[in-house]
């Protein structure tokens, strides 16, 4: 595909030489993360080829339900080894995607986004014994997501914060500021600045 530009008569044109639209992001250092977050998301291996070219910053644009919390941590710490500096930006960002969010080096949100957090959910199978392990995984996890929370900026306790995810619980933009999610609302200057 190729990255179109309007010629000054207002004429739509794609050229071959133009370039494609996914290396116009690339040149800009603009990933996207989007759906569920799986072992097969491969934008942490964009941050650590982008992360390879430079160290300008890199912005990540998120737009997720979240996904698998082993996946996640490992996103996460891709974001954290390596020396360009990841700016998340956030239009949707639940569960998991919102622990991506939140270790941006600036972090900002679409003005109507929306950002949701939760206890770590899990499934099990097995005899109790199994269970036992789920059970106890689970509540690593849980000390991980808190973990990367108040790393994050959350200036909240672990017993506050447990008590705030006990049911899935939703912040706009203002609010998720105030928790210490994000650090700016997006304005359309900012944005036009990095896509052009």
């Amino acid at each position: 595909m190729l990255y179109p530009r309007v010629t000054t008569n207002g004429d739509l044109v794609c050229e071959d030489q133009m370039i494609g639209w996914r290396e116009h992001l690339t040149t800009k250092r603009i990933l996207f993360l989007t759906g569920v977050m799986t072992g097969e998301t491969e934008s942490h291996n964009l941050l650590m080829a982008l992360d390879t070219i430079s160290h300008d910053p890199i912005k990540l644009v998120i737009t997720s339900v979240g996904g698998e919390l082993d996946s996640t941590f490992l996103f996460y710490d891709t974001m954290k080894m390596i020396k360009s500096p990841i700016i998340t930006v956030g239009r949707y960002c639940a569960s998991a995607a919102c622990l991506i969010l939140v270790a941006g080096s600036k972090r900002y949100l679409f003005p109507h986004a929306k950002v949701m957090l939760h206890l770590a959910v899990g499934q099990g199978a097995g005899d109790y014994k199994d269970w036992d392990i789920h059970r106890q995984q689970i509540y690593q996890y849980q000390n991980k997501i808190i973990d990367i929370l108040q790393d994050g900026g959350v200036k909240k306790s672990r017993e506050e914060i447990l008590a705030d995810i006990d049911r899935e619980y939703w912040l706009d933009p203002s609010e998720a500021i105030a928790y210490g999610l994000a650090d700016n609302i997006m304005d359309k200057e900012t944005w036009l600045q990095w896509i052009r």
